[in-house]
């Protein structure tokens, strides 16, 4: 059950997700089949039901959970709420012993009540209206018109059925978005009142709650998203990347995000989209010290770059201070920089896997976009990090 704990644990967690373990090797023939399917091209742009059927086919009982569970994270992904009823059900009865006797798993096949599961099936399908013109909207440094900060992040407006609208951080690096109490309230969400959520944070925090909700509508400029399933807890608004990804072409600058943004004339340094189930994230190559790392795309990160490791330059380290400071030289596809970060001993930052080996990671955050631009475009996999 060693490989199910750990991608039940990928699904639970929500936003900025820590994994408590690395995705594991498929153990068998049959489910070795599905996971390099799943990497392969026919497989990277399978359908929700070809991805069933795909699974289906894994005779063994364990490893049909382990690939069952990546589908249910998939139709997560997909934002297909109304899909979601059955398939749970159908896995929860299917293999009722082994998730009772597995904790992570037990967690994760609790996550819908009665009323949940009722409120999914009634539930219009997701889906995208894009506009196709030029738009370029406002990043507002602060969540609100007269509140005072040191932390700024990347906000702009998003509009609900209701007409109430509200800002949203710009986060690359949570997978999921999530929406405040208080904002699903003011927005008119259908809140899933019996369903239950746990999530993780890079920031070293575990099993914080949430809830899941549907929006009937979210307007982003002149596109419109509709049924989109959102997680619901007591945060910030977070705008992730499981709808940044659905867009279109954008580019985000410090001042603003531009939707349908003219393709960028150079790369300076390409950007790797990935996803491990439930969890999708944006890195790029890079040395931090003349150490190869991969530096992920976290621009609800306030700070300008933070080490999953300390540096061999301290500049200051306070007593009574959550995190230390280093100087040293940052390279993204050889444009060399000498930058201030930050290493907080507390961060669970995910390893790199580089070369066979994990190394430490590093988290590009907001500050960053004074020096550098986002160019996303996930459909046509053009996706770059260009200096300004």
């Amino acid at each position: 059950m060693k490989a199910l704990r750990k991608r039940a644990t990928w699904l639970l967690c929500a936003v900025m997700c820590v994994p408590a373990g690395l995705m594991a090797a498929a153990n068998t023939e049959s489910n070795q089949d599905f996971y390099t399917w799943l990497e392969s091209e026919p497989g990277q742009t399978a359908s929700l039901a070809q991805l069933r059927k795909q699974c289906d086919k894994v005779v063994d009982a364990a490893n049909h959970l382990d690939c069952s569970v990546t589908v249910f994270a998939r139709m997560f992904e997909a934002k297909a709420a109304n899909q979601l009823p059955d398939y749970y059900l159908t896995i929860k009865r299917r293999h009722a012993q082994a998730i009772a006797s597995d904790p992570e798993l037990n967690v994760l096949f609790s996550m819908f009540g009665r009323l949940s599961i009722a409120t999914l099936r009634a539930v219009g399908d997701f889906s995208v209206t894009s506009s196709r013109r030029q738009e370029v909207l406002t990043i507002y440094p602060h969540p609100s018109e007269g509140y005072v900060t040191d932390e700024v992040l990347p906000y702009i407006d998003v509009k609900a059925a209701n007409g109430v609208s509200t800002r949203f951080i710009v986060d690359t690096g949570a997978p999921q978005t999530r929406v405040n109490d208080e904002t699903a309230k003011r927005m008119g969400i259908t809140l899933l009142t019996d369903s239950h959520y746990g999530y993780s944070t890079f920031y070293g925090e575990h099993g914080l709650p949430a809830k899941l909700g549907i929006f009937e509508s979210l307007k982003i400029g002149g596109s419109e998203f509709r049924n989109v399933l959102v997680f619901v807890s007591d945060r910030d608004n977070l705008l992730g990347l499981d709808l940044i990804g659905k867009l279109g072409r954008l580019k985000l600058t410090k001042k603003t995000l531009e939707l349908n943004a003219k393709p960028p004339k150079r790369c300076d340094s390409p950007i790797t989209y990935s996803r491990a189930d439930i969890n999708q994230r944006l890195t790029i190559s890079a040395r931090l010290d003349r150490r190869a790392t991969l530096a992920i795309l976290d621009t609800g990160n306030v700070d300008y770059l933070t080490s999953a490791s300390p540096g061999d330059s301290p500049i200051h380290v306070a007593e009574h201070s959550h995190h230390q400071t280093f100087k040293g030289e940052l390279d993204l596809s050889g444009n060399i920089r000498v930058v201030t970060y930050k290493y907080y001993p507390g961060f669970t930052i995910p390893p790199s896997l580089l070369d066979g080996q994990y190394v430490p990671s590093i988290l590009l955050g907001w500050r960053a976009f004074n020096d550098y631009e986002l160019n996303l475009d996930t459909e046509s996999g053009r996706l770059c990090l260009n200096k300004i």
